[in-house]
């Protein structure tokens, strides 16, 4: 069997059923195999890598294994930053490479074009094994049944990740023997003895938190979570972080500070607190797969107890009530949310759009039509009602242009409708026209303040008593506006500039009416450059 098919065939079967695809001339063996046995994944054609990566990063998010195929080493340096937030945000991702030719003569692949020398790298996996948990060159096309087995299993055991596999253009035409390699994927779990250290530190604890940031990444550690903290009535302070980790409406979600908990439960999160900002004196437990991250060089969160486990099987090891704490906390949870009304509603009644105020109204439309929410940066999840898969955002490494298209690999994963939210600076970082031509219907909503806030806030803090703030002018970090509607409209899209609090519902709604027909819709609200 030729090789380029095999390892088609054996992704197929392991329920890679697509291919997000930048091609190159590495990718003659697959086109024609493709085209000779229909039945193998299907090639989704994205002209962008960037836009490519996060249709697969948003394919895995949506419960399919992501993977795409990138041309040789531009194609994986185009990719690189979806690579980097993938591992980072341990979300599982098959990266395909082509590799230049490795003989200029003799075969009918060999090298025939100038790139086929320029392009051939002195160590191609090196470009990004700071980030990928595996990479491998195949060198005969009798691996490919192991390669194919133990890229899988890496990419979805825990903690889950980016791997990268490259296929020379000789070994992508040869034969191949057919055989089968079982390779498991596994996770870790808690010790007996860690489980009863963890139960009797919650037991002596007087004000305990929980803190997350991704603890909702899978439904059974969401479910596991939640019901622990519902009923130790430990609040989840973190409760929407990269993604819905608690209910924004359950009794356990509320904001505080850290600095005054004896007891932090560190969930899922390499971050838990700013030590510049924040005090932390109380004893720390922390639960997650892998505690030390160890991809950090300078890390110096402490750690009491660490355990290497799933939430799940933590959580759901533990049986620990108490009525009066959970009684507290629902008191604190009610006036927050009556303080968070009433600041909406002070909000809609300022001239400028405040990012809070747009963020409730996004909540509010997608609660009319049970989207979820992929959102890049700006929008408050704390201003929306969500619970488990109804909101991804904010990838740890941070590198901007993932949620356009996450949005296309989400919504080919689940069929579910999709809103997607962005800054005017991450809009750009996602390649619009790449995501344009995949036609997928979406909603996107721009928050135009302006320029790169975080930039901005940066200078503020650095210089607080300085010329910038005071002048309000960040020369590098703010954008001159363009059209925007133009490029949309271009691609039979729908757009609207939303400059006024009173355009924003009909607005979305109209977009909401848009995407229905199957087209995109692009709605741009100028806001305030604040958060």
């Amino acid at each position: 069997m030729n090789a380029t098919r095999l390892f088609l065939k054996l992704l197929k079967e392991r329920g890679i059923d697509r291919i997000f695809m930048v091609s190159g001339t590495d990718y003659a063996a697959f086109i024609e195999q493709k085209v000779e046995d229909p039945s193998l994944p299907e090639f989704e054609v994205i002209p962008h890598e960037i836009t490519a990566a996060s249709a697969a990063l948003g394919y895995s998010l949506g419960g399919k294994i992501g993977t795409v195929a990138v041309h040789t080493v531009p194609g994986t340096a185009n990719a690189l930053g979806i690579i980097i937030n993938a591992y980072t945000s341990r979300i599982p991702l098959i990266v395909i490479a082509g590799r230049s030719p490795y003989t200029e003569s003799g075969s009918v692949a060999s090298r025939n074009l100038r790139i086929h020398w320029t392009q051939e790298a002195k160590d191609q996996g090196g470009i990004l094994r700071q980030w990928v948990k595996w990479d491998f060159e195949v060198r005969d096309p009798n691996q490919i049944p192991e390669v194919v087995s133990r890229a899988i299993q890496i990419a979805t055991s825990e903690p889950k990740g980016p791997v990268y596999v490259e296929i020379p253009r000789e070994v992508s035409i040869a034969e191949a023997k057919e055989r089968k390699v079982n390779a498991a994927s596994f996770e870790p779990g808690p010790t007996r003895e860690s489980v009863e250290k963890a139960k009797r530190l919650i037991e002596e604890a007087e004000n305990p938190v929980i803190i997350t940031w991704r603890a909702g990444r899978r439904k059974e550690w969401f479910n596991s979570l939640k019901r622990f903290a519902d009923s130790s009535g430990i609040p989840v302070i973190n409760y929407v972080g990269e993604t819905v980790n608690y209910p924004t409406d359950g009794p356990m979600a509320i904001s505080r500070s850290v600095s005054d908990s004896d007891l932090l439960i560190a969930v899922e999160v390499e971050v838990p607190w700013i030590p510049k900002r924040e005090k932390v004196e109380g004893k720390v437990i922390k639960v997650d797969v892998e505690p030390s991250y160890s991809y950090i060089p300078f890390y110096g969160f402490p750690c009491d107890l660490c355990i290497q486990s799933t939430p799940s099987a933590f959580f759901d090891q533990l049986d620990i009530k108490n009525e009066e704490r959970k009684a507290k906390i629902l008191e604190e949870k009610s006036l927050q949310d009556k303080k968070r009304e009433e600041e909406i509603q002070s909000l809609k009644l300022e001239r400028k759009i405040h990012p809070k105020v747009l963020s409730y109204y996004i909540g509010k439309i997608r609660e009319k039509i049970n989207a979820t929410i992929i959102d890049e940066y700006p929008l408050n999840p704390k201003y929306c009602k969500l619970s488990f898969d109804e909101y991804y955002g904010d990838l740890s490494e941070g590198h901007l242009g993932w949620a356009l298209g996450s949005t296309i690999g989400y919504k080919m994963a689940t069929g579910k409708d999709v809103i997607t939210t962005v800054g005017d600076g991450s809009f750009i970082f996602g390649v619009p026209e790449a995501f344009y031509y995949a036609q997928i219907p979406s909603l996107v909503v721009i928050y135009d303040n302006g320029g790169w806030l975080a930039t901005a806030e940066a200078v503020e803090e650095v210089y607080p008593e300085g010329l910038a703030k005071a002048k309000k002018v960040f020369p590098g970090a703010d954008f001159k506006r363009y059209d925007i509607g133009g490029t949309v409209k271009a691609f039979n899209g729908y757009f609207r500039l939303v400059e006024s609090i009173d355009e924003i519902e009909l607005a979305l709604t109209e977009g909401i009416q848009e995407v229905k027909k199957g087209k995109i819709a692009v709605v741009q609200v100028i806001v305030e450059k604040t958060r």
